[in-house]
């Protein structure tokens, strides 16, 4: 790793490192072109399949989210509320300290300390000085019983004072104790709180997940695996394997789209494709975004679809494209139940789904996977060979840069054959379309429209099934011959030119492979 880093900054590669992602696109842009612009295998399926797949858990890794920004759960609040203790045991605990604290500080105030030998000496003497030799038995006995009494009242009070000094010193030492045990169990929950937060903050940067509203005494509780907030690094990491993922949709839809393109309404759909998978290069940053990655995912889900379950049901047209667009939908409203997000969030990929069913109504979007491989405008029509012949062709018409021409002698018929790409199994009903070109105003209209039981293909010939069409007594002028997927859109078309009597550069025999 050491290497790699200081080769990494050396200047000449930082200026090569530069242009890595435009090699790495257009390399992969060029396999897909080579690869499926020649033929579309179960592999390729499964390829794409993989992307799709990959995107679907990336774009949901992208949807977290903490749902208390203050970083409580219900959940932590709950096992909160738990873990506290109730006010019954509270104010029983409190109770006896506090009873001996207010005792304590009646005694003082109420019995006053005397000293007790100063009391005792003054007694003593007056008992030898009141006893007169004259004085009667009673009498002695009375007064020594009232001293008596006196002393033991002051022995009462003394007591008292000791009681109350003894109470005041225990109750002074038990909030001493109490207070070193609270200090000791918040030293020890700061500690935990402490060990507990750096913890955190290393599962944050090894797995990505993060939370910087959590309070220091917040407990560990189980919540949704995608309540969380994603760390800038694991954020940057999802964003890059999300571009790479629509990256490779986005250039294979726009290969296989293009194939199938025979109009101009089709055509614009792949632009927009191609728009999208030049942006898609730009887009990284905005892909943390969950609801702009939920619209693109949504688009290329719905385009995927439409493209790879003809090869399953061996079938195409509206109900599978519908179909289609359903289960992309679908797997959005998914993504949306498990991450939930406000539905707002939907509005987007069912606003696309919308457009995209109305532009299959309206023949937008190109009949995928039907694709047109070769057509021949000529006459003489062998069917045994699919043979036929026609105008030797110039450098310009050879280079597309002129359309063909047919010379027919004799007002021989017009044939215009064509062979169609479809997947293994997949059967299809194909029509043609001829139009004819206005001298006066240079507009092409609708002249027939031709399709019968044997323009039915059977997909999994590598270079096409071959149909072809004819018509008679074709006068002298422009045509265009589509070739479109019955009631469906165009798959592709051919313009050529008719012209009365032999051509002079002669003719040639053509066949369609």
């Amino acid at each position: 790793m050491e290497f790699v880093n200081k080769l990494r900054e050396k200047p000449a590669v930082q200026k090569i490192e530069k242009f890595f992602p435009a090699i790495a696109f257009l390399g992969g842009f060029a396999w897909d072109s080579i690869t499926l612009g020649q033929m579309v295998y179960g592999t390729d399926i499964l390829i794409l399949l993989a992307y799709y797949t990959g995107a679907l858990i990336l774009v949901l890794l992208l949807s977290a989210q903490l749902e208390h920004p203050e970083g409580w759960t219900t959940e932590r609040l709950q096992a909160l509320a738990s873990a506290q203790p109730k006010p019954k045991k509270q104010k029983s605990a409190k109770a006896p300290a506090a009873a001996k604290v207010s005792t304590a500080v009646v005694a003082e105030k109420e019995i006053p300390e005397t000293p007790v030998q100063e009391s005792v000496a003054p007694i003593e003497s007056e008992v030898e000085e009141d006893q007169p030799k004259d004085v009667g038995e009673t009498t002695f006995t009375s007064r020594f019983r009232n001293r008596a009494s006196q002393i033991a009242a002051k022995a009462t009070d003394k007591a008292k004072v000791a009681a109350a000094q003894a109470a005041n010193r225990a109750a002074l030492e038990a909030k001493e104790a109490a207070a070193k045990a609270a200090a000791l169990a918040s030293a020890q929950a700061k500690d935990a709180a402490v060990k507990a937060k750096g913890a955190a903050s290393k599962l944050a940067k090894n797995v990505g997940y993060e939370s910087t509203a959590i309070p220091e005494n917040a407990i560990v509780v189980r919540h949704r695996f995608l309540d969380r907030e994603w760390s800038e690094t694991w954020k940057q990491r999802f964003t890059w394997a999300v571009q790479f993922c629509f990256g490779g949709l986005f250039s294979a839809l726009v290969v296989c789209y293009f194939k199938s393109s025979g109009s101009l309404a089709s055509f614009l759909l792949v632009i927009l494709l191609a728009i999208l998978l030049v942006g898609n290069e730009f887009l990284q940053k905005k892909y943390e975004s969950f609801g702009i990655s939920l619209a693109f995912f949504c688009l290329l889900g719905t385009m995927f679809m439409n493209f790879a379950i003809p090869h399953l049901v061996h079938r195409i047209g509206f109900i599978w494209f519908f179909l289609s667009t359903l289960l992309s939908f679908g797997m959005c409203v998914f993504i949306w139940k498990i991450s939930h997000r406000k539905k707002g969030i939907l509005v987007a990929p069912a606003l696309i789904s919308i457009l995209l069913v109305v532009a299959y109504i309206m023949n937008w979007v190109p009949p995928v996977p039907l694709v047109l491989k070769q057509k021949i405008a000529c006459q003489n029509f062998d069917k045994a060979s699919f043979s036929c012949d026609i105008d030797d062709p110039s450098f310009l018409q050879m280079v597309g840069l002129k359309i063909p021409s047919v010379h027919h002698v004799d007002s021989s018929d017009v044939y215009f054959l064509a062979s169609v790409y479809a997947p293994a199994k997949l059967k299809a009903e194909l029509e043609y379309l001829w139009y004819y070109q206005n001298p006066s105003t240079g507009k092409y209209s609708l002249i027939d429209r031709i399709s019968s039981s044997r323009m039915t293909i059977n997909g999994g010939r590598e270079s096409g099934f071959r149909t072809f069409t004819r018509k008679k007594n074709v006068p002298p002028g422009k045509y265009r011959v589509e070739v479109a997927y019955k009631n469906g859109a165009v798959i592709g078309s051919g313009t050529f030119e008719v012209f009365d009597g032999a051509s002079e550069d002669g003719f040639v025999r053509d066949t369609l492979r």
